[in-house]
C-alpha cells in the first residue's frame, strides 16, 4: 500500500511541475515580462498571441481620406440604418454611385476617369458619398 501512495504523490508533484512549466512557457513570448498586461496580476494570464487569421484584415494605415486611425474608426462606427439617420441622409448613404437602366451596355472605365481625382488634396475630396451618375 505504501508503494501506491508513494507513486500517487510523485504523480501529483510531477503534474504540478508540468502545469507550472506550461504556465511559465505561456508567459514567455514576444512581449517582455515588464511590458505584459498581466505583470501585476499574479492570478491572471492574459494571452498576447498574435492572431494570424485576423492579421490579414488589419490595415497598416488609415485610408487616404482620413488623417488618423481614430477618425477612420469613428467613421466606421457611424451606423447607416434608417433607424439612426434621417430619411434623406439614409438615402444618400445607400444610393448607388452609378445608375443605369436595365439592359444598357456600359463603357468600361478608362484610364482618365479612373485617375481623375488622384491629383486633388485629400481634404478637398472628403469622404461623403458622391451623387449618382446617370449612365
Amino acid at each position: 500500500a505504501k508503494a501506491w501512495e508513494q507513486a500517487k504523490k510523485t504523480v501529483e508533484v510531477s503534474f504540478r511541475k508540468t502545469k507550472a512549466a506550461k504556465l511559465a512557457k505561456q508567459m514567455t513570448g514576444d512581449v517582455k515580462p515588464e511590458d505584459r498586461q498581466d505583470r501585476d496580476l499574479s492570478h491572471v494570464v492574459i494571452s498576447e498571441k498574435r492572431n494570424r487569421k485576423a492579421a490579414k484584415y488589419l490595415m497598416e494605415q488609415a485610408p487616404h481620406q482620413f488623417a488618423t486611425k481614430e477618425q477612420y474608426e469613428r467613421h466606421i462606427r457611424q451606423p447607416i440604418g434608417q433607424d439612426w439617420n434621417t430619411t434623406t441622409a439614409h438615402k444618400e448613404a445607400i444610393a448607388p454611385r452609378v445608375v443605369a437602366k436595365a439592359g444598357k451596355v456600359l463603357d468600361p472605365i478608362g484610364k482618365q476617369s479612373a485617375t481623375a481625382g488622384a491629383g486633388k488634396d485629400s481634404k478637398e475630396q472628403g469622404h461623403r458619398p458622391r451623387k449618382p451618375v446617370a449612365a
